[in-house]
Parts: structure tokens; C-alpha cells; sequence
């Protein structure tokens, strides 16, 4: 019976083994098709870039080009200039012949896989399953050194080569293999493998000067192991282009990104390394090089089981050209080497509220190596235009997570208006045995949009309640706004509650007759009391219910008027025969902002945005909306 079970047993391995070799062999087959398809697809682009390269209009490139200029903000030597105006001559045809040709860009993705490992150390010397892309950057758009002018092309970290190409021994991606070492290190005696394990991996990028090359490499798969490990080592050139403002730090760098596609294509994981000699995870070749052994990328991904995920890798030149970055991958599958501790993350949460109530929480996380101390995590609010709004600065962060919590002002330091968007930027500085390291930054990317953005959400403190007489309140309802203002009845057995930023007033009829009036003495209840705003879902909600008749906006319907409004000087008083006692003027928020006693106002220098008016004389007290331009 024994050799029965075992008899069973082996041949369900067999058959096992037989279905994953089967799984493998067919995607490489399919992989294969796909490569020669993009060969035949390469042969195409390069007749079209042979047809049209004397006739297609390149004068903007031309005009690019002769624009820029070398690291020093000298013009191009003949000789890089025309290097560099054939090679953005053939990426432009490149991108038309995909334009004209959208149904053949699709053979230069890789198809989805699982995450077991599929060519996944370029054993067979082929790149079945991953994707290439490629961006040159020409420089215009700065000026050296290290002052950028406005939206400059090559920023740190935050460039996406969407230009797909061909891996091949004089590209930007290439398969390496055994036969030599690094042959740069190896011409000042210092050995590096180009191969992990095996006999072949890939090198992205190159050290080849006068270029703004970033190569992209990404594979795409379905997650069904708790860790994603590779193999990398890299050879970064020092540009020298470290600076105090990260926005303007330029050095080549390595970085990883992996986005959960199952999820908006959030980024749940992203590791940056810029080239900087303080650094201790590089070693110095004695020029401006600096390498790395070989280590060990490790990514948890225990959370993300049965997702579809991106793992995208950059090779980045520095921005200015003259320097260069390259690094070679190996053993995309079994390879763990544990949480690495040679450089930190920085992870910005999403505001998942597309109508955030005040106080607005910012939280997010990060690791540092293990000889890291935390200087601070640096939080800037910028609107639509990157202008900073606000900063701030936390020096303690406990167990890596930080939190601060926003406010009105935080966002509006100068007057509400409506019409802003706001994103989070994140820093995170961090020394090494005393020295200062590069800043890591983070941001939300994904999904698009703005983080904070308050244009289609309600706004109910930007409300006058005037209840009159004839309009009873004749349900359970939570009211609030920047005033209230209540001659009617509130009738019996039902729940009311006023919540005012800055005013309640409850008042009689017109007539001298019976005006406001509320009954508790069965089982109703009133409660009026001045509070800031609580734009919660059951203030929002029973706002929006309510029948328009009784929602005024400001009131406008006083014999007292304001003019000219909107007005951006002066704002004039008519009371009539009535006398202005006195008047204050608030904020969207309910902060008083200025106070008289005249008929005029002068709001010159104030924020544009949306006021509120409280005017009193010996008889009345009336609100009025203002509008400074």
C-alpha cells in the first residue's frame, strides 16, 4: 500500500511540475513572439526615421538645441551638438511614427505574469517581461548652476520616460554577461561583476556624457509571495550637484517605485538613492565616481496578495548633462536578503476625504538606516502653482509616523478662496554620523488630482440663517453658519440645535408681536451656542435638505447698502436716515479682520476672497456679504 502512496504522490509531483513548466514555457513563448514583433516594429521605425529625417520639420529641436548649453553655461562643442541634435531628431520621429502607429506600441509592454520566477535573472539572455522606456532632456529650461527657471524639465526624482525602445548593446538597457567585469572600475583595478548570479544580467543606462538620458525598466505581475527581491549595483557619477533646496539637487540617482495597479495605481513603495560621497552605502573611485557592491532590493508585499502590481526602476543622468548614472539588475525572483537598512523611505498617506473638515490630519512614515538620526520631517502646502503657503517642521516622529494636523489658516493665511487647490510636500532630513544626507521627498501622485480641494464641497459656514416669522422650524435639524438669525417658532417635540461661528441672534416679530419661540416642556429640545464650524456630514447633509426659501445667502435685502462691492479700495456705507453705531468685518472663518464706526471701509491690502460685514445702528443690526477683488 506504501508504495501505492508513493507511487501517487510522485506522480502528482510530476504532474505539478509538468503544469509549471508548462506556465513557464508558454509565457516565454508568448514573451518571444512579442520580442520578435517588436524587432520587426524596430526595423519599421528606423525606415521611417531614414525617410523623413531630411525632410520633417525639426525647427523647434533645432531651435532647443542650439539653445543649450554645457554645465559651465558654454555653448555645445560641434561636435556634442550634432550628436545631440541626430539623437533628438530620431527620438522625435520615434514618437511620431507611434503616433501614427498607436496599435503597435502595445508589443513593447511585457505581458502580466505571476510573481514566480519567470526569466526573472535574464538567464535565457532575453528581456521577456519587462518593458523599456527613455526620455532625453534638453536643458533649456535652466539655467546653470542649480537655478532653475519655471517648469523645468529634468526634476529630481519626478522624471517619467514614456518613450518606449528596444534593449540592445549600444542602448540604454543592454544584457550583460560574464565575460568581463565592470569595465570602468576595472581600469583603476577595482573589481564589480556585472552579473549577480548566473550568467547574465541587465545594465540601464550609460556613462556616456552630454546626454540627459533616464531610462526606465518596469514588469508587471500578479503578487503571490510576501516579498519582492532583486539584485542591483550601481556606478553614479558625483555631479557635485548637492544643495541645501532639494528642488534643485541634480546628481544621478537609482529609484524603485511600486505601484498596486489594483488600487489607482497608488505607489505603496519607493526607494530613492541620489549619488552623494557622504553616503555610506557608495564607495569613491577617486575621481567623481562612486559605486556600489552588489545588494539586495527587498519589498514587502504580504499586504498586496492577488494584486496586480508595477515594479518600475530609473536610471537617471544628472540634470545638467555633463555626468552620468548607470546600474545593473540581477535574480528578480529568489533572492531575499531581508528589510535592508542602507537607505530610508518616506511614504506621504493619501487624504482620502474628497471634502476634508478641519483639522486636516497629514500623516505618513518612514525608515531610516540603522547609523541614521532623524534631523526633521519638513510638510510644505502648496497650491495649483507650487507657491509654498505654509510650512511645517517636525522634529519628532515616534516609531517613524508623523502627524500634523492642519487648519483653516494653514491653508488661507491670507483669505478664503474657493477656487485654490493645495498639495503636501514632504522632506525628510536625516544625518549619517553627523553629516547631513540628502532629503528624501514624497508626494501624492496617484490617485491624480490635487490632495486638498474644497471647489465642488459644501461650505455651510458660509451661510446667513434667517428664520422669519411665517417660516417655522418644523422638524429636527442642526443649523450652522456664520450668523443665525431667528424670529420664528420652533415647534414642540422635535430636536434644534444653532451653532453659530460668531453670532446667534434670537429676536421678536417686526411688529412688536411674539418672535422667536421654542418649546422643551415635552419631549423637545433647543441648544444655541457659537462655535467654530463642524462641516460634518450631519451639519452638511441636513443643510442641503432644507427648502430653499429658508437658506438665505448674505442678506442683501436691508434699506442699508454697501458700494461699490466687489471693490478692491474703498467700501461705502448708506444707512439712510439710519446711524452706523458701529461695524466689524470677519473672514470666511469667523476671525474679526477690521472694526469702526464711519461709512467707510478700506480694505485696501486685504486677500481677495469673501467677507462677512456686521453693521449695527441705534435700530437694527444687518450682515452683508463683501467681496474684495
Amino acid at each position: 500500500m506504501k508504495t501505492k502512496i508513493y507511487l501517487i504522490l510522485l506522480i502528482c509531483f510530476g504532474l505539478l511540475k509538468a503544469f509549471a513548466q508548462s506556465y513557464e514555457e508558454q509565457y516565454l513563448q508568448e514573451e518571444a513572439m512579442r520580442l520578435n514583433q517588436v524587432q520587426t516594429i524596430e526595423n519599421e521605425i528606423l525606415n521611417f526615421i531614414n525617410q523623413n529625417i531630411n525632410t520633417y520639420d525639426f525647427t523647434e529641436i533645432i531651435n532647443n538645441t542650439n539653445n543649450m548649453k554645457d554645465e559651465e553655461g558654454n555653448p555645445l562643442s560641434d561636435t556634442t551638438h550634432q550628436e545631440v541634435l541626430i539623437q533628438a531628431k530620431t527620438q522625435k520621429l520615434r514618437d511620431v511614427f507611434f503616433q501614427q502607429n498607436p496599435e503597435k506600441l502595445k508589443y513593447f509592454y511585457a505581458t502580466t505574469i505571476k510573481q514566480q520566477c519567470l526569466n526573472g535573472g535574464f538567464e535565457n539572455a532575453s528581456t521577456a517581461g519587462f518593458s523599456f522606456f527613455t526620455k532625453k532632456f534638453n536643458g533649456t529650461n535652466y539655467t546653470a548652476p542649480f537655478q532653475y527657471t519655471t517648469n523645468p524639465l529634468w526634476r529630481s526624482f519626478n522624471n517619467n520616460p514614456v518613450t518606449s525602445f528596444t534593449p540592445s548593446p549600444t542602448n540604454l538597457a543592454t544584457i550583460v554577461d560574464t565575460s568581463i567585469n565592470d569595465p570602468l572600475l576595472a581600469a583603476s583595478g577595482i573589481i564589480l561583476p556585472r552579473v549577480k548570479s548566473g550568467r547574465y544580467a541587465i545594465r540601464l543606462n550609460n556613462n556616456t556624457d552630454g546626454e540627459y538620458d533616464v531610462t526606465k525598466m518596469t514588469r508587471q505581475f500578479v503578487v503571490n509571495e510576501f516579498y519582492i527581491g532583486f539584485a542591483f549595483a550601481l556606478v553614479l557619477e558625483n555631479a557635485g550637484h548637492l544643495n541645501p533646496d532639494p528642488t534643485k539637487i541634480k546628481n544621478p540617482y537609482y529609484q524603485v517605485i511600486l505601484r498596486d495597479n489594483s488600487n489607482n495605481n497608488q505607489v505603496v513603495f519607493e526607494r530613492r538613492v541620489m549619488a552623494n560621497p557622504n553616503n555610506p552605502l557608495f564607495h569613491s573611485l577617486g575621481t567623481n565616481a562612486l559605486y556600489t557592491d552588489w545588494l539586495c532590493e527587498y519589498i514587502d508585499s504580504s499586504n498586496l496578495m492577488g494584486h496586480t502590481v508595477t515594479l518600475e526602476i530609473y536610471l537617471a543622468d544628472c540634470g545638467e548633462s555633463g555626468h552620468w548614472g548607470y546600474g545593473y539588475f540581477d535574480d528578480f525572483c529568489g533572492t531575499y536578503c531581508g528589510p535592508p537598512s542602507f537607505n530610508p523611505n518616506l511614504f506621504l498617506h493619501p487624504i482620502k476625504d474628497p471634502c476634508p473638515k478641519f483639522p486636516i490630519p497629514i500623516t505618513g512614515n518612514f525608515t531610516l538606516p540603522s547609523n541614521a538620526s532623524l534631523i526633521n520631517v519638513t510638510l510644505q502646502v502648496v497650491d495649483g502653482s507650487n507657491n509654498v503657503v505654509s510650512t511645517h517642521i517636525l522634529t519628532s516622529a515616534p516609531g517613524g509616523n508623523f502627524l500634523k494636523n492642519l487648519d483653516f489658516y494653514d491653508l488661507y493665511p491670507n483669505g478664503y478662496n474657493p477656487n485654490t487647490d493645495f498639495n503636501i510636500w514632504a522632506y525628510l532630513n536625516y544625518s549619517i554620523n553627523g553629516n547631513p544626507q540628502t532629503s528624501i521627498f514624497a508626494h501624492n501622485t496617484n490617485p491624480p488630482g490635487p490632495d486638498i480641494s474644497f471647489k465642488n464641497c459644501p461650505l455651510p459656514c458660509l451661510e446667513i440663517w434667517d428664520f422669519q416669522v411665517h417660516q417655522p422650524i418644523q422638524a429636527s435639524t442642526n443649523f450652522q453658519g456664520a450668523n443665525i438669525v431667528s424670529a420664528s417658532a420652533i415647534y414642540p417635540n422635535i430636536d434644534v440645535e444653532f451653532r453659530a461661528t460668531y453670532e446667534i441672534i434670537l429676536q421678536p416679530a417686526p411688529n412688536g408681536t411674539a418672535g422667536f419661540y421654542a418649546t422643551s416642556h415635552q419631549s423637545g429640545n433647543f441648544h444655541a451656542f457659537i462655535a467654530p464650524c463642524d462641516e460634518s456630514d450631519s451639519f452638511s447633509k441636513s443643510q442641503r435638505k432644507q427648502p430653499k426659501t429658508i437658506v438665505q445667502n448674505i442678506s442683501n435685502n436691508s434699506d442699508i447698502k454697501i458700494f461699490p462691492n466687489p471693490s478692491s479700495t474703498f467700501i461705502k456705507i448708506d444707512s439712510g436716515n439710519e446711524e452706523v453705531v458701529f461695524w466689524e468685518l470677519f473672514d470666511i472663518s469667523g476671525k474679526s479682520i477690521l472694526k469702526g464706526n464711519s461709512i467707510q471701509l478700506n480694505v485696501q491690502g486685504l486677500p481677495k476672497a469673501n467677507y462677512v460685514l456686521k453693521i449695527n445702528t441705534k435700530n437694527k443690526q444687518v450682515t452683508k456679504k463683501v467681496i474684495v477683488n
